[in-house]
């Protein structure tokens, strides 16, 4: 008489390690081909082609109903901060010539008015800059 008892587990580990084994070196092989890698290539083709398609139609879509694309926040955010720059580099250059020029009367009222031109040209970019904002809300609300 056979002493040994039928172990399930062990017969089930024999035969996943020998179907992982054959699997294995199956795999290994048809994703080492060349076939492979342009199946692969023309997958991702057709990825990015979705995706362009994707950007596109909802591009035109935003068009359609007047709602502005990140790209076109991005550029005016960028324009408004290339106008603070040059309005900081105007504020600066001021400042410095009316430390040089003579403190007449008419000096004064002159660099008073500009800076009080330059306050309200700041305020109506920081206005535009929450309008922006408030257009920006219901798009981020959406995602």
């Amino acid at each position: 008489m056979i002493d040994q008892k039928f172990d399930p587990l062990k017969a089930w580990k024999e035969v996943y390690d020998q179907t992982e084994k054959y699997w294995g070196k199956t795999l290994n092989d048809t994703l080492g081909t060349e076939e492979y890698s342009a199946w692969m290539g023309s997958v991702l083709d057709v990825n990015v082609f979705y995706q362009k398609m994707l950007n596109d139609v909802t591009k035109g879509y935003l068009e359609k109903i007047n709602m502005p694309t990140q790209e076109d926040i991005a550029r005016v955010a960028s324009l408004v901060v290339n106008l603070e720059s040059k309005v900081d580099n105007i504020e600066e250059l001021l400042e410095e010539k009316v430390d040089t020029l003579e403190q007449s009367s008419a000096a004064k009222r002159d660099m008073t008015k500009v800076k009080s031109d330059l306050r309200l040209l700041e305020s109506k970019v920081d206005k535009i800059l929450e309008y922006l904002e408030k257009a920006n809300q219901p798009k981020e609300s959406k995602q």
